[in-house]
């Protein structure tokens, strides 16, 4: 049951923020590998302008390519993801040295670290289609490499028939320091923040408004810690694939970050850091204050039924 919980929550939250990473997908590829003067005129400079762009060249539901892919991802991730944490944490208290002590800071790293690990590497397939088909534009829009597929169903196909099954894992390590560094920021700081926040009397009376509370601050962590994996992980997921199955532009994660770093400075290693922002912390309190409010449901649930 956690782990459906998991999975449902970041869905629902997904539905309303894929249209920022939407544009930060494309933010992180523009300009990629070049070295851009200011007055170089790009399509996606800021999130209003992107938008624009994107509407220009896609129309408005170009604001949501990608979401089927998207959504199967959140779920394939977070349910895994979550569902590890919360058993760990609830059942398990391994979030704790000792049973009745607080939480430990340290632990849940860890342990956001390792449920990330593992999920990232369960729905990476997923991630990669997502990116390739968000990028997808023509004309001056145009920004990374472009895949054309037809659909989700398409493009994994397309992948598998020319790559087997490890083409569909293509980039998955990527995944890893990713969704860790994202994992870990995000599940110990909005756990933290919430046994913070719990000892003020108008927080412990209002379940919903501690999630909210504690997600707001766990996503300004994690846009912060995350960004720069994410636009490696972007980069190497949505780069061609010459005839012998290698990248061609980078050879893994440390190549692309000596790359972009050397070429584009540590500003592109934070491209889109805006958008990401504004795609995480929403994400983050949607999609933390859905699991705490499913959970709330399946303990008065249970409770009804043992009774």
């Amino acid at each position: 049951m956690d782990f459906i919980i998991g999975g449902l929550s970041a869905t629902c939250a997904g539905v309303f923020t894929n249209p920022f990473d939407v544009i930060k997908t494309r933010q992180q590829l523009q300009g990629e590998l070049q070295k851009i003067s200011t007055s170089t005129k790009l399509p996606y400079t800021g999130l209003w302008q992107s938008m624009k762009s994107i509407v220009r060249s896609d129309g408005i539901t170009g604001l949501q390519k990608g979401l089927g892919p998207a959504l199967a991802f959140q779920f394939a991730m977070n349910s895994t993801r979550l569902g590890i944490f919360e058993t760990v944490d609830n059942s398990l208290h391994w979030t704790k040295f000792h049973k009745d002590s607080p939480r430990s800071p340290v632990l849940c790293i860890f342990w956001g670290a390792v449920s990330g690990a593992v999920s990232s590497l369960i729905s990476s397939p997923l991630y990669l289609i997502k990116t390739q088909i968000q990028s997808q534009t023509t004309g001056q829009y145009a920004v990374g490499y472009q895949h054309n597929h037809k659909g989700t169903v398409d493009g994994l196909w397309k992948i598998f028939n020319l790559y087997g099954f490890r083409g569909l894992w293509k980039g998955s390590a990527a995944m890893i320091p990713r969704t860790a560094a994202g994992s870990a920021a995000q599940l110990s700081t909005f756990t933290k923040s919430k046994d913070f926040l719990c000892q003020y009397e108008i927080f412990r009376s209002s379940v919903f408004l501690t999630a909210v509370s504690a997600s707001i601050i766990s996503g300004f962590f994690v846009s912060i810690v995350m960004t720069p994996f994410d636009v490696v992980a972007t980069r190497i997921f949505n780069q061609g694939i010459d005839k012998n199955g290698k990248g061609i532009l980078y050879r893994g994660i440390t190549d692309c970050f000596v790359k972009t770093l050397k070429i584009e400075g540590v500003r592109g290693l934070y491209k889109g850091f805006i958008s990401n922002f504004c795609r995480v912390a929403p994400h983050t309190v949607l999609n933390l204050t859905f699991w705490e409010q499913l959970k709330k449901v399946r303990d008065v649930h249970f409770s009804k039924t043992d009774a």
